[in-house]
């Protein structure tokens, strides 16, 4: 009998003395930059790290987990202070050594996403995908990586609700980017590019040795993967209250088990159902959209050992073990 195993992480908060913010010297003082740009000057040198507080990515993970539990997988939960690299990568290597031919592996992300210069040359836009977990970024080049080491048949499907998620497990291509609104509603899911720059220059060393300790090329992929990014890798990702714009819509359309369709099915409806409240928005607005976020989500089909299972996952009933 088919088995399943499901994480669920979300990151309402980093650990700041792990994202520091490098501090650069102005006249007699040492300014620091903060997370909106604006240098504040103190008379030491010390380092000023960056919390990237969001108020709903645990509620994701809460929902997600929810999800799973009811589709019996065996499901965990890491938020917050949990969520460190290291637990993150042993849940996932767990699942790898436990998960045969026929079963499933189901991770969901919800916190903010960056983007690090890529040392390894495989990203066409010189620039590698992160999910800022609790304690440091964690690269798409380890999720690859990870990935490998699950074993032919299985079936990975990776849920990404942050900003720059397009590849967030890699692999997948992104469309073109657009112009963004002036004034985004609610909180974006993203270290902001300058801030990311300062937060890897911080611990550059640290994460440079982790690109090249890692295979080039990436070892093959064995198990068949499908990624559900909530927007592609130039755009942001949005959250309210009540979650992730992306979560809300997939758990409308999931509608509490009662979709009936595929998970390409799924991924379609959840695209749609993004453009339905952009034009809502921009109705309400008297056709100016210029002042209304657009978010298109992304849908990766990866290919491990064989192109039927890969269709056969696709074409499959979401969340299905």
């Amino acid at each position: 009998m088919s088995k399943g195993i499901s994480v669920h992480i979300g990151i309402n908060e980093v650990d700041p003395y792990k994202y520091p913010l490098s501090p650069y010297r102005r006249g007699g003082k040492y300014a620091v930059l903060s997370d909106d740009y604006h240098p504040v000057d103190f008379d030491c040198d010390f380092w000023v790290g960056w919390r990237g507080s969001l108020s709903s990515c645990e509620l994701d993970a809460d929902n997600m987990y929810a999800l799973a539990k009811k589709q019996k997988f065996k499901a965990k939960r890491l938020k917050t202070k949990q969520a460190t690299t290291d637990n993150v990568i042993n849940a996932i290597r767990g699942a790898a050594k436990e998960l045969q031919a026929g079963d499933t592996f189901l991770m969901t992300y919800s916190g903010h996403g960056a983007q690090v210069e890529d040392l390894s040359g495989d990203e066409r836009d010189g620039e590698d995908e992160t999910w800022c977990l609790y304690d440091r970024m964690f690269l798409d080049d380890e999720q690859c990586e990870l990935y490998a080491e699950f074993r032919r048949g299985v079936k990975i499907l990776v849920l990404s609700d942050c900003c720059h998620s397009g590849s967030a497990t890699r692999s997948g291509k992104a469309s073109a980017p657009d112009a963004l609104p002036d004034d985004e509603i609610g909180e974006k899911r993203e270290m902001e590019e300058r801030t990311a720059l300062n937060v890897y220059k911080g611990r550059k060393r640290e994460y440079d040795q982790i690109q090249r300790s890692l295979r080039n090329p990436s070892p093959k992929l064995k198990a068949s993967r499908i990624l559900f990014a909530a927007c592609q890798d130039h755009e942001h990702a949005m959250g309210y209250n009540n979650g992730g714009v992306f979560s809300v819509a997939l758990l409308k359309i999931w509608n509490d088990g009662r979709f009936e369709g595929t998970y390409e099915d799924l991924a379609k409806e959840i695209r749609d159902e993004l453009q339905k409240d952009y034009n809502r928005n921009v109705d309400e607005k008297r056709g100016d959209a210029s002042r209304v976020f657009l978010q298109v989500p992304n849908f990766v089909r990866i290919k491990g050992s064989s192109q039927k299972a890969l269709d056969e996952f696709v074409n499959s009933r979401p969340f299905e073990i």
